[in-house]
């Protein structure tokens, strides 16, 4: 089994214990795995096509409640609808410090210039080589867009940024109940 396959498979029995909303860092961590952009990225975006399809498919509902040992009335297709619909991949592909970034980020959109590397370093105490990697995954999320090398940190929002203010967002609530079972909660 990939890694990949290894994650989804993992997050999907996270998710039907309820009230857990484990992000694919969370999951790597726990996991052992490397955390790689592109390995969370396949998996955001598979996990993404997965919900989508489940929200349309009938038959995929009833197989995936099936996969869980779980019952699956179709009357509680809405509530299945209304959670899902809070979900975006920035909640499930950022790290908690990407989505920090964010935050502050659009805390300081009217500014004249966007937070530098530095700044962002700085007022959220994370490593700057951290902060240029979490700018990369904020573009790729089509949060930001890069002007240059990354490196360089020059960036402004995308166009069409405020749609990552829906749902969940950028937010998050972790829970660590223990010292290597952390998982967020919606």
């Amino acid at each position: 089994m990939s890694e990949a396959q290894r994650l989804q498979v993992f997050l999907l029995q996270e998710w039907s214990q309820g009230m857990r909303l484990t992000t694919i860092p969370q999951a790597i961590q726990r996991l052992g795995i490397a955390d790689e952009r592109g390995l969370r990225w396949r998996v955001a975006k598979g996990l993404e096509a997965l919900w989508r399809d489940a929200l349309t498919r009938p038959e995929r509902r009833r197989a995936i409640a099936q996969a869980l040992g779980r019952p699956f009335d179709e009357s509680q297709l809405e509530g299945f609808r209304q959670q899902v619909g809070t979900w975006n991949l920035a909640s499930i592909f950022l790290t908690e410090n990407e989505k920090l970034m964010a935050r502050y980020i659009l805390m300081h959109k009217e500014s004249e210039s966007p937070p530098s590397p530095a700044n962002l370093a700085g007022a959220l105490g994370v490593p700057e080589p951290e902060i240029h990697m979490g700018l990369r995954s904020l573009a790729r999320l089509g949060f930001i867009v890069l002007s240059g090398p990354s490196r360089l940190g020059r960036y402004t929002l995308a166009h069409d940024y405020e749609k990552f203010l829906k749902g969940l967002g950028f937010f998050f609530h972790t829970v660590t109940l223990d010292v290597r079972e952390q998982f967020g909660v919606p």
